[in-house]
């Protein structure tokens, strides 16, 4: 946030006095003096006005930094707050999609809508090298959790997935890779019960298409939906995708903002190993000893 300070204005009134000393009745007036000159009224009045000037100008300057001082307290408390871990039950990770091996020491999870453009940049081009690199190789458990906001198609899409994942638990993750690959303009409602039931026919074989259509139409699981959302409210999500590696917030969801939180979480879990020996793994379940939030 841009803070601009106050500008530093002469006070009205402050400058030499029309008709002062040095002007007479029926004469020409002529330049004004210089303070000190003739008699002392001028030269007093304009001492005066130019300390009048500087306690303005040190009370401006002095308000200016106060009003800096806040802010920047403001700002440095927001960060602290990111940077603080979550409450472990905060998603409620027990009931949201999950990829990976359920003891690794890293939990990260990922909120998205359905029609944000960036989500579909981080589902295409970041997260394949992200899933190679430490989800197919036990060093992360991955969780995906709606946060529709764009727009009323948003909730229909989100709906979508978790009617698909009351099917098939593991065929949701294929469901959201052709969901994200087929993605209309974000403008646009474009997530209809049919073409997401389309959709699915695509992604999941075996899918009960008419089952996933009677449920997108009945709102069977806006609830679902619903729950969600105030997670992410309750968590301070703000935009998406928002990822969060082992509850603390992540900025940056390239593969390499990404890589650097997940290595230093891999060795705080190890540091924390060592200390508690060989039974206090470093990593616990997901959903339980580690934590997510933002």
């Amino acid at each position: 946030m841009e803070i601009v300070p106050p500008r530093s204005t002469p006070a009205s009134g402050t400058g030499p006095q029309a008709g002062g000393r040095g002007s007479q009745a029926g004469t020409r007036s002529g330049p004004p003096r210089r303070p000190g000159s003739g008699s002392g009224g001028y030269g007093r009045s304009r001492r005066e006005a130019e300390a009048r000037r500087r306690r303005l100008r040190w009370l401006t300057l002095g308000t200016a930094a106060v009003i800096v001082l806040a802010v920047a307290l403001a700002v440095a408390a927001t960060r602290q707050a990111d940077r603080q871990a979550a409450p472990a039950d905060l998603f409620q990770l027990e009931r949201q999609p999950a990829l990976g091996s359920a003891s690794a020491p890293v939990t990260v999870v990922e909120f998205a809508d359905f029609k944000c453009p960036y989500c579909r940049e981080f589902t295409l081009n970041e997260f394949p090298r992200f899933k190679e690199a430490y989800i197919d190789t036990g060093k992360v458990r991955f969780y995906f959790i709606n946060y529709p906001f764009i727009g009323p198609d948003s909730d229909t899409a989100a709906q979508a997935m978790e009617a698909v994942y009351a099917q098939s638990p593991e065929g949701v993750w294929a469901f959201i890779d052709r969901l994200m690959q087929l993605q209309g303009p974000e403008d646009q409602q474009w997530a209809t019960p049919e073409f997401l039931v389309d959709v699915a026919r695509q992604a999941v074989p075996g899918i009960d298409a008419q089952r996933l259509l009677d449920d997108l139409r009945s709102g069977r699981y806006a609830g679902e939906v619903d729950a969600d959302r105030a997670i992410a409210v309750r968590a301070g999500v703000r935009g998406t995708p928002s990822v969060f590696v082992n509850g603390k917030f992540v900025e940056n969801w390239s593969f390499e903002g990404l890589k650097a939180a997940v290595d230093q979480a891999l060795a705080e879990a190890g540091s924390s190993g060592e200390r508690d020996g060989p039974s206090g793994a470093g990593g616990g379940s997901a959903g339980t000893s580690s934590q997510g939030g933002s």
